[in-house]
């Protein structure tokens, strides 16, 4: 394996330094293979060239490290005593990212993308650098990829932070997305308490969709089906507002005839194309194969099969081609994929086939194992209470696995507390802790 690092630069008072490290795309089966280039950020503040590591594991899946230009929320406290380390996750960034373009996309290598993948990579990273032990910080799949991390290869982790990312050891896919379901079906009924014509708007919304032709900015003809994914707005902290403003006045009358207004539909196109992370819907159920199954079944049960859009039929108000006149209830939908938007999104389409042959992939483990849990180093951990994303429930019943978790339980944020008060939350993460 290759390191290089460029020479340091200083932008906001920071030292930056470049990584890149050729790595196998195949470091179980095939560590000779097939390389790419990992790229990582290091960040110094002022003084702190012999500070410790911290790690980012971004949210995802599907998305680089962030570029920042100040030391604002969570980084500003952690930079007080730690180098950051901005990992481009596999796929994305400068890491190979893995762009439209079909000919260069298959499913053997979507299946190379997950959250063991991504800790193999940090592990050579850290051992090119030289490093006995390092710390970590990931949000939301970023968590998820600590967890694995600290399954397989606790001793490389003198401590970790966690902010909504604690994944179910237990649950199959099938299970998970019941509760995330459930989970969103809370939310969607307490805005609307709090948005009263919501319920009225978008069933209006979704019953045009399904007798009008509306086109998105980028050519494609919106529906009803695809509206409703702006229910991910649940799960963020100012998503109420964020759905209540764009619900709020969506038509016009063009000579005679109701016509959604063109700054709404530039809105939900911002919203609902995938073209700058298309990975995350490529790749988003598959952080979930193979997890809950015995071992005896994995490789021969443990595909995913469009699991949310299986358990979308399931709960009341879910369902594809429920009437938004006549059903009783009639609900938007969350972070959840399903196969008919590789058909629908012209940022997917490419990806179709390999998207439609990972769902059917047959994993051989498990990303996780309590076992290297209990060996894990002192770790703190941010819990939201109605968190859509990663239910409450599971995160309590996974918390319990580590040897010593610190937690946060709070409803006071939703899923995306970092980025409202990164260097609060991190500063009682890192409290936690350091109380011991």
């Amino acid at each position: 394996m290759t390191h290089t690092q460029s020479s340091p630069i200083t932008y906001f008072g920071h030292t930056h330094i470049e990584h890149t490290l050729s790595v196998a795309w195949d470091p179980f089966t095939n560590p000779e293979g097939e390389t790419f280039e990992l790229f990582a950020r290091e960040i110094i503040p002022p003084g702190g060239e012999n500070y410790p590591y911290l790690v980012y594991l971004q949210g995802g899946p599907g998305f680089p490290s962030p570029r920042p230009t100040s030391v604002g929320s969570w980084m500003g406290p952690a930079l007080k005593k730690y180098r950051l380390l901005l990992l481009d996750q596999r796929g994305t960034g400068r890491s190979a990212r893995i762009d439209a373009v079909s000919e260069r996309i298959s499913t053997q290598q979507l299946a190379l993308l997950r959250q063991e993948y991504i800790v193999e990579d940090a592990e050579a990273l850290r051992r090119a650098l030289g490093v006995e032990k390092w710390s970590l910080f990931g949000q939301s799949f970023g968590g998820f990829c600590i967890t694995s991390y600290l399954s397989a290869h606790p001793e490389s982790v003198d401590t970790a932070y966690l902010t909504g990312g604690l994944p179910t050891l237990d649950k199959t896919a099938d299970d998970l997305y019941r509760s995330t379901y459930a989970k969103l079906e809370y939310r969607h009924e307490q805005f609307l308490k709090q948005v009263p014509f919501a319920d009225a708007r978008i069933r209006e919304i979704a019953h045009h969709l399904d007798n009008a032709e509306e086109l998105l900015p980028t050519g494609e003809r919106l529906s009803s089906r695809r509206f409703r994914t702006i229910g991910i707005n649940l799960g963020r902290g100012t998503g109420f507002l964020n759905l209540a403003y764009l619900l709020e006045d969506p038509f016009r009358i063009v000579r005679g005839e109701k016509r959604m207004k063109t700054d709404v539909l530039h809105a939900l196109g911002a919203q609902l194309s995938f073209g700058a992370a298309p990975l995350y819907a490529a790749i988003h159920e598959s952080i979930y194969g193979g997890v809950g199954m015995p071992a005896a079944d994995l490789g021969q049960r443990s595909a995913t099969r469009w699991a949310a859009d299986r358990m979308r039929e399931e709960v009341e108000g879910f369902a594809e081609n429920a009437d938004p006149v006549r059903a009783d209830k009639f609900y938007l939908t969350g972070e959840h994929i399903y196969p008919w938007q590789f058909d629908e999104d012209p940022a997917l389409r490419p990806f179709k086939d390999a998207a439609m042959g990972l769902a059917e992939h047959h994993w051989q483990r498990s990303p996780y194992d309590a076992a290297g849990l209990a060996q894990a180093p002192t770790v703190a951990a941010a819990v939201y209470l109605d968190d859509i994303f990663v239910p409450f429930e599971e995160s309590m019943a996974t918390a319990r696995t580590y040897r010593d978790l610190r937690l946060h339980v709070t409803n006071y944020f939703q899923h995306d507390g970092i980025g409202h008060d990164g260097a609060g939350i991190f500063e009682l993460l890192d409290a936690a802790i350091a109380d011991h």
